[in-house]
């Protein structure tokens, strides 16, 4: 009787340890879950956060092209608006430079610049007389030479008529018929230009004008 109660006694022992190590053991497994827990929470926030950076970089992209757009339109009005400004502080300059000159004195240095080959500045003091109205035809004669030499024929063609209209006996007239035909030929109206180049020929015998103009004829 007494050795089954010592075996009884130690087998509750053995329980009780037993007890005692599954206690332990469920103890560890719980710690264990609650730390695989706490790592897969962090491993989704992770994925998450990149999932998010991820989709908000197209949106990132079409902000920063948008910005660069709106940068690229804004300085290209300012650019225009400059433009605009410098133009127009020209022309005011351009006013005021003219502004108590005689239009004699004008038309004179015009002329002087002309022949210097300073075109800009000569088109410039032209302009200026031609609103004054002074000497509308050789004030058109010259604008038309401008126009003619940078090749702009067709402003030169019109520039020659309202010359010829204001005085159609300029000693100029010769070279005027001269360059209305070469700018018609160069704006491809051949026969126009003929009839031009054969009316400096027939009007201005002997003149240099009529020597160029044969050579068109021929």
């Amino acid at each position: 009787m007494l050795v089954l109660r010592q075996q009884i006694s130690q087998l509750k022992e053995k329980v009780e340890g037993l007890n005692t190590i599954i206690g332990g053991l469920n103890s560890e497994i719980s710690t264990l879950k609650q730390k695989n827990s706490n790592n897969l929470e962090d491993i989704i926030n992770q994925l998450s956060q990149r999932v998010a950076a991820l989709e908000s970089r197209p949106q990132s992209v079409a902000v920063v092209q948008k910005s660069a757009a709106s940068k690229e339109s804004t300085s290209a009005s300012v650019s225009t608006q400059q433009i605009a400004k410098e133009k127009s502080k020209i022309k005011e300059k351009s006013k005021k430079s003219f502004s108590g000159v005689p239009s004699k004195g004008l038309f004179k240095n015009s002329v002087l610049n002309f022949t210097k080959k300073r075109y800009t500045k000569a088109g410039e003091g032209f302009k200026e007389l031609l609103k004054r109205g002074y000497k509308k035809a050789s004030v058109s004669y010259y604008l038309g030479e401008i126009a003619y030499k940078r090749g702009r024929y067709k402003e030169a063609i019109s520039k020659y008529q309202q010359s010829a209209t204001a005085n159609e006996n300029a000693n100029y007239m010769d070279r005027l018929l001269l360059h209305t035909a070469s700018s018609l030929k160069k704006i491809g109206k051949g026969t126009e230009a003929k009839v031009f180049f054969k009316a400096v020929v027939d009007g201005y015998p002997g003149s240099k004008s009529a020597k160029e103009a044969k050579r068109y004829l021929k």
